[in-house]
């Protein structure tokens, strides 16, 4: 059962701070100052369907959500990749802390939208913290014409792609979420494989039986014979998509190459529903031979696009003393 979560006053008294799943129109508002999946109601309901208490508040200009990570040490909330400001970074930096202080959190995590939202961050004492998301993103733009898209592949992509159907291979999109069952025994498989265990279960199963029939997330499958070989989960919010995770049978899904043709098809529907943009999510920019994001960060740049850098993680602490304790003991964790 969730805890109870205190409403309290910005330091204006004017902008509320309120608990639970924010109502009326936030995702409207939120598309209007583009915002991010991360902010918007369908996932609040994730991360209270997790265990996490969530706060809200919001102006004409601003807004951010925040999950509430209420253990004995640290306290704290998140905001993940927010606050979303066109103006008023103030008021928003400001909102936020008092919320931390209203709850008596030892510290705000955010991860600001913009200069001007940073700059108010860092105004208030904020520090920078180790990344939560990633600071860097590869967007492309998909309101063009197939024939421009398929331009800007790779040729290895461009090629796994044409070979797709000689292969054996077949794609299909699903938002029943019983079928997220799939998705994780690829994920087993892979796990074995490489050691890397990314979320668990229970994230996924939550994901899905939450946002997956209300068409916020949907699965994409590549099948060959009688099984999946991969699998990749999606995220919709306005016009874009997000590409959130994937998984691929360590062998068979290699050989086949299904992992670009994959993403294509996911890149294809988002187009011919009238999205805009797809999202890859996450890339390290520059990264050398041997980073632990060097493969797939080739991997999904080599679909044309964009990079998208943000301005990071950064901690505003509340209460210093338990600040500058948990700040001790993670460098010492490192």
């Amino acid at each position: 059962m969730l805890r109870a979560v205190t409403t309290v006053l910005a330091s204006t008294d004017v902008f509320a701070t309120r608990s639970g799943v924010a109502a009326g129109d936030w995702d409207a508002a939120l598309l209007a100052l583009g915002g991010h999946f991360l902010q918007s109601t369908a996932w609040q309901r994730v991360q209270e369907a997790l265990g996490y208490p969530v706060v809200h508040a919001r102006d004409a200009e601003w807004m951010w959500s925040a999950s509430l990570r209420l253990g004995r040490f640290p306290r704290y909330m998140y905001v993940p990749y927010g606050p979303t400001v066109r103006a008023g970074a103030d008021d928003a930096a400001r909102s936020m802390v008092a919320a931390a202080r209203g709850n008596a959190l030892d510290f705000v995590r955010a991860e600001p939208d913009s200069q001007q939202s940073l700059k108010a961050l860092r105004g208030i004492g904020s520090r920078r913290a180790r990344s939560i998301q990633p600071s860097a993103t590869w967007v492309l733009d998909i309101d063009a014409p197939e024939d421009a898209l398929r331009r800007g592949l790779s040729s290895g992509h461009r090629g796994s792609i044409n070979a797709a159907e000689r292969r054996g291979l077949r794609f299909a999109s699903t938002r029943d979420p019983r079928r997220i069952d799939v998705f994780l025994d690829l994920q087993r498989r892979s796990v074995a494989r490489s050691g890397y265990e990314g979320r668990p279960a229970r994230y996924h199963r939550t994901v899905a039986q939450l946002l997956m029939p209300g068409g916020a997330a949907t699965l994409y499958l590549a099948e060959a014979g009688e099984s999946a070989v991969a699998a990749a989960l999606c995220f919709d919010l306005g016009v874009t998509r997000y590409y959130a995770h994937a998984a691929s049978d360590p062998a068979l899904g290699r050989r086949l190459g299904a992992a670009a043709p994959l993403v294509w098809a996911m890149i294809m529907d988002a187009r011919a529903e009238g999205l805009e943009h797809f999202d890859f999510w996450g890339v390290v920019p520059h990264a050398q031979p041997g980073h632990p994001w060097a493969g797939f960060t080739q991997f999904k740049m080599s679909f044309g696009g964009r990079l998208v850098q943000r301005v990071g993680t950064w901690d505003v602490p509340v209460r210093h003393t338990r600040y500058l304790v948990y700040s001790a003991l993670a460098r010492a964790r490192r």
